[in-house]
């Protein structure tokens, strides 16, 4: 096994919530990456949306997020992106959920 198909388990803090994964070594720098934009784009929102919770905020920040991928900010690898974008989303329904 390559070194950068180790896998680890790691806890993303999003919104104060922890989220163990388990992912590729080589691709845990991209996680944690994501994580932070997602909570400063999370710490955007809940100040424009005051008073607003859950579904409403996060739907933005999951559009914003999408916006700026799709329009090219972050296009290296459309379709990596995609599966981390559908990763990500189906952590916040599941936190959603809770």
């Amino acid at each position: 096994m390559h070194m950068e198909d180790r896998k680890l388990v790691i806890n993303l803090i999003i919104d104060g919530i922890a989220y163990p994964l388990t992912v590729k070594a080589s691709e845990e720098p991209y996680y944690r990456q994501a994580a932070r934009l997602v909570n400063n784009t999370l710490s955007l929102y809940k100040e424009l949306f005051t008073g607003e919770e859950g579904v409403r905020v996060m739907t933005m920040v999951a559009l914003d997020i999408a916006f700026n991928s799709v329009k090219g900010e972050n296009n290296s690898n459309p379709v990596e992106l995609m599966r981390k974008i559908n990763e990500l989303t189906r952590l916040v329904e599941n936190t959603l959920e809770d």
